[in-house]
């Protein structure tokens, strides 16, 4: 207690360099444990499963469409073929989807997902009240978790309580507690495909339809079962379906050896991970595991770079009270109540630091959940709070063992001759080489952000080949052929006095959509399979897009419920075999629409819109005139939001019991690059910490190398050197220090950097300047931070430096 003591009375003591050194470290601190919160965050996914390494999700490549990759999607008709396979514990098809729920304070809209029978096997899931069996079971029953029951009901006894949900009555047949924020399936309400919520007509085709991706597939494997046995077995299945079968001979032979669609599996605790589905149309939450090991390990330099700082000027600090050691040796102190007594200052400043870094960490949680868009702000448990405090007395330790060793050396007959060297041999290079590790992470942290942001910038402004900005989209709660609802709220808001048309659309140009992909065949030409997007006959004058070649749909001349007209983009046309654009206007292809088989001419060649982001090449597609839509996309003119305003209000006239999705039709475009804003502000966050650090570390060396040089300055002075000659030597060294750190940290940075550019299609023409920019800004950071004592030696007198 008496070193404590004492400790506590050295940081009193100087108020200006505890400051310092505490606010230094508890920057590292919470820099690192905000991102090692998201690095534990993203190792945790499925973890709560009970013995989630038997369970699988089920993927499927599709090889036939324009956009060959990977899907999490599955058709219903492969639960029941892995259910019957005697391969398997259990299987669930999991269909996520919004549910719209009135509540005495108006509507709430729930995350629902409707599940076959095995659900429980596959996940493990007990109800913490009621029956899960039964409400699974009946289709006027669902079960409610705690917090949806909380957000519809205003309390958490509701089983047996009646929910109004899209018009209709259900029951709360079972409890359940809320999935964690690491599940992969997120859901709040657990419905069956029998439910009165899922139109007959609809689950009977999802049934049948081998072709028609239904949700999400999970298997539990039977002991013993090896993952390829499963697969194998599948994919047998799947060969010989219908869908095979039904592929015209022209597609098969463009196939050849390839199968149309190839089944693989993925362990539930490495699905998060699992970047072939990152970012394909309807996939659940994935991460990068490079990226999210990179963070980590971004944390972890950050805090050496803190502890390194705390290094150097704990070292400077010892070297100060270099009288008082000595005093202390002279009076008898030993080596050991010497340590113990260094070393008890060390970690109280690493204790305090650590937790002010949690508090900093936990008030930085919540905005780094918005960086992330990952749910962080509930990882400060109390075992990770004990976790940090363990990393902060470790880190005081050898934070601490430098400066001891400064200590130790001191000999008093050295010291009270002033003989001394300011610290022991080989002292000087190890801080040199923090401060190049300081530079060397803030060039490279530096350059990564400036690639990233640059790139972000410009993706976001590159054309999709419309103006968004005068556009606005409604989903609609449901496709069009369940009523006419659709088509009279479409009135209703043209009739809006800002409005200048209406549109309906597939989906909205920019949001993440596979597609209806089937075959198509230019008559007396070749067959392949594009994706086709059904809109309405206004469409394209709505997004103020003008044909290639020929004409857009016409309103006047096409009628929206017989697609007897087409239109096919650049793409497109290239993939039929056409020679140009212009050459394929008038031909004529035939395709398969709502089970027939219809002949229709193509009027014209739209411009590849910008329907995903820069990271995939235009798909081949063609435009049907037909209204199995369910996006209206609003042209207005003036101020957006009330145009939003009266949409919604017009909304809840036409669709009573759903909650209106009404938002710029330019946020589809700015999702597509959200995940790279949000990389490069935390990139961002990390390099000013990192540079301010550095700033620290170069500012004391700078004050250090000032007091070493003192005799060797008032020589030259006394010599005749002028001020240029000793801004000059005093200048070299740290020119050296950031040439070694522009060495070491450039190298992997442009590696990254090209490595992240290389996800595009199309990138901004970045070069070198983001290299150069981060040295630029690592030199102009070196410059401030050595200014001060760099001046304080050219004014000083050789008098004033030998008296000090």
């Amino acid at each position: 207690m008496r070193h404590w003591r004492l400790a506590w009375r050295q940081l009193a003591a100087e108020p200006g360099y505890s400051a310092v050194t505490i606010l230094g470290l508890a920057a590292g601190f919470a820099t690192c444990f905000a991102l090692l919160a998201y690095v534990a965050f993203s190792f945790g996914y499925n973890r709560h499963v009970p013995a989630a390494h038997e369970v699988y999700a089920v993927k499927q490549h599709i090889n036939v469409i324009g956009k060959p990759g990977w899907f999490e999607g599955m058709p219903l008709p492969l639960v029941h073929v892995a259910e019957k396979s005697g391969m398997t514990q259990a299987a669930v098809l999991a269909m996520p989807a919004m549910a719209s729920v009135r509540t005495p304070s108006g509507m709430q809209r729930l995350k629902a997902v409707a599940v076959t029978p095995g659900f429980t096997k596959v996940f493990g899931l007990a109800a913490a009240e009621g029956d899960l069996a039964q409400a699974l079971a009946r289709p006027d029953a669902v079960a409610l978790t705690y917090g949806a029951a909380l957000k519809t009901l205003g309390t958490r006894q509701a089983l047996g309580k009646v929910l109004h949900i899209e018009g209709k009555a259900l029951t709360v047949a079972a409890l359940l507690a809320d999935p964690p924020a690491t599940a992969t399936l997120h859901y709040e309400l657990l419905n069956s495909f029998d439910s009165i919520l899922m139109p007959r007509e609809y689950r009977e085709h999802l049934e049948q339809s081998w072709g028609m991706t239904a949700g999400y597939l999970y298997v539990r494997l039977a002991p013993g079962i090896a993952p390829a046995e499963f697969t194998a077995h599948m994919q047998r299945v799947f060969d010989n379906s219908p869908l095979l079968r039904e592929l015209p001979p022209d597609l098969r032979r463009t196939l050849g050896s390839r199968k149309m669609v190839d089944l693989a599996l993925t362990p539930l605790p490495d699905l998060y991970f699992d970047t072939s589905l990152e970012g394909r149309p309807g996939s659940t939450a994935h991460g990068d595991r490079s990226i999210v090991i990179g963070l980590g390990l971004i944390g972890l330099l950050v805090l050496a770079l803190a502890v390194a700082n705390y290094v150097n000027l704990a070292a400077v600090r010892t070297t100060r009270r270099q009288p008082e050691i000595v005093l202390r040796k002279v009076l008898g102190a030993g080596a050991f109540r010497l340590a113990a007594q260094l070393l008890a200052e060390a970690l109280l400043v690493a204790l305090l630091a650590t937790a002010l870094g949690l508090l900093l960490a936990w008030l930085l949680l919540p905005a780094l959940s918005g960086m992330l868009d990952r749910p962080l702000d509930q990882m400060m448990s109390p075992a990770s709070i004990l976790a940090a405090l363990a990393v902060g007395v470790v880190t005081g330790l050898l934070a601490g063992l430098y400066p001891l060793w400064i200590a130790l050396d001191m000999r008093p007959a050295a010291v009270l001759g002033m003989r001394r060297e300011m610290e022991p041999r080989g002292g000087l290079w190890l801080r040199r080489a923090l401060t190049v590790l300081q530079l060397t992470v803030a060039m490279g942290l530096t350059a990564a952000t400036l690639a990233i942001a640059w790139q972000a910038r410009f993706a976001s402004a590159a054309d999709p080949g419309f103006d968004a900005a005068p556009l606005l989209t409604v989903s609609l709660p449901r496709a069009l052929w369940q009523g006419p609802q659709g088509l009279q709220y479409r009135e209703a808001l043209r009739r809006l006095p800002q409005v200048r048309g209406v549109a309906f659309s597939e989906n909205a140009v920019g949001q993440p959509f596979a597609g209806q992909n089937g075959p198509i065949r230019r008559l007396g030409g070749r067959e392949t399979v594009l994706v086709s997007r059904n809109v309405s006959a206004d469409f394209f004058q709505v997004y103020g897009v003008a044909a290639v070649a020929g004409r857009t749909f016409d309103p006047k001349i096409e009628r929206d419920a017989a697609p007897g007209t087409v239109m096919l983009n650049r793409a497109g046309a290239l993939a039929l075999g056409f020679p140009s654009a212009q050459a394929a206007v008038g031909g004529l292809v035939s395709f398969e629409h709502d089970g027939k088989r219809m002949t229709a001419r193509v009027i014209g060649i739209a411009p590849d819109l910008r329907h995903e982001s820069l990271r995939e090449n235009p798909q081949p597609m063609y435009y049907r005139n037909a209204l199995d839509a369910s996006v209206l996309t609003i042209r207005g003119d003036g101020d957006l939001r009330e145009l939003e305003r009266q949409a919604i209000g017009l909304f809840g006239k036409f669709f009573p019991d759903d909650m209106p999705e009404v938002r710029p039709a330019a946020s589809y475009l700015a999702e597509s690059y959200a995940q790279d804003l949000r990389l490069a502000s935390l990139l961002g966050a990390a390099s000013i910490v990192a540079i301010v650090l550095s700033a620290f570390g170069i500012y004391v060396l700078s004050a250090y190398n000032v007091q070493r040089r003192g005799r060797e300055i008032v020589l030259r002075k006394l010599h005749g050197a002028g001020r240029a000659a000793i801004a000059r030597l005093l200048g070299r060294e740290f020119a050296v220090l950031l040439a070694l750190g522009a060495v070491i940290g450039l190298p992997p940075a442009a590696l990254a950097i090209r490595a992240y550019l290389a996800a595009f299609v199309d990138h901004a023409p970045i070069g070198g300047w983001t290299l150069l920019g981060a040295t630029a800004i690592a030199v102009l950071v070196a410059a401030l931070a050595t200014l001060r004592h760099t001046v304080a030696a050219l004014r000083a007198t050789p008098v004033a430096i030998l008296r000090s």
